[in-house]
């Protein structure tokens, strides 16, 4: 036996259920005004031109290697080239590689890359949160980012696993709804309403528990590509031998408003500090 704060809340629940047939009735009506609508939001979305970013090494020994702009520069026996590789939605990428021709090992870490953006007339941007300082970005750390993917899996599985339980509700209150409705039906018209109704309710549910595990799926292999990246291709902090090199991604922050970018490479260990400058142009998709 339920307690009557019970049987409120199986009201509510098959109220809820009820509203939800409502409304995926309402929904089906407006079916071709919605494909309308969404076809004029397409068509409005590819009209548009879209544009990105690239960057062009203007300093240092710059030359050209095998199709793309490679800039050199050396100081205190420690070699940085860098190159533009691409644009991602939150980041300008370079393929940097440093050569240590010291005869001590050196501490290599993206953490001590960092960059200025400037405008067309080589002032420095201003911080867009706190107008007083001028901007500044520190390269991402690639292992904050694979922890923060690992975590963000985690996540997911929690969410569906959340969503899964909520999902069982529903139908086991579905599941009551149409056990006790079926008792007071009074007529035909009622019973296929009913069976209509609950119909509905189910296939919403079963619907809905299939897209959860999709959308999981989804979301976990692009954490899982995403960690692999930063795992396997970016730059990451190394102890680098003597007569030795590492290479690597170097992910920086993107500022849209810079048209130039001076990336600064310091390393604490023997006071080596170099800077490569890099014009950022705009480019209109066609």
């Amino acid at each position: 036996m339920f307690n009557r704060s019970s049987k409120i809340s199986w009201k509510a629940i098959c109220h809820y259920l009820f509203l939800l047939d409502s409304i995926l009735k309402a929904a089906f009506a407006m079916k071709n005004k919605f494909y309308f609508l969404l076809l004029a939001c397409v068509g409005f979305l590819t009209s548009c031109s879209t544009n990105f970013y690239q960057l062009r090494p203007v300093s240092g020994d710059v030359a050209w290697l095998e199709g793309r702009e490679v800039t050199r520069t050396e100081q205190n026996g420690v070699v940085l080239v860098a190159s533009y590789e691409f644009e991602d939605p939150h980041h300008m990428v370079l393929d940097v590689e440093i050569k240590n021709r010291t005869s001590t090992p050196l501490l290599v870490d993206p953490n001590d890359f960092f960059f200025l953006p400037f405008n067309n007339q080589s002032d420095t941007l201003r911080n867009e949160q706190n107008p007083v300082y001028g901007s500044f970005y520190r390269a991402a750390d690639p292992e904050e980012k694979i922890q923060q993917a690992i975590l963000d899996v985690k996540r997911e599985k929690q969410r569906l696993i959340a969503s899964s339980i909520f999902n069982g509700i529903l139908l086991v209150a579905t599941v009551a709804s149409d056990i006790h409705s079926s008792k007071n039906d009074r007529s035909w018209q009622q019973r296929a309403n009913r069976q209509y109704a609950h119909a509905q309710a189910y296939n919403f549910i079963i619907q809905k528990q299939i897209a959860d595990v999709n959308l999981q799926k989804v979301r976990t292999n692009r954490l899982e590509n995403e960690r692999a990246n930063w795992q396997e291709l970016a730059l990451r902090k190394t102890t680098l031998p003597a007569g030795e090199s590492v290479r690597g991604l170097l992910f920086l922050p993107k500022d849209t408003r810079a048209s130039y970018l001076l990336l600064n490479y310091e390393s604490p260990a023997d006071s080596t500090t170099m800077k490569l400058k890099f014009l950022q142009e705009k480019i209109k998709a066609k």
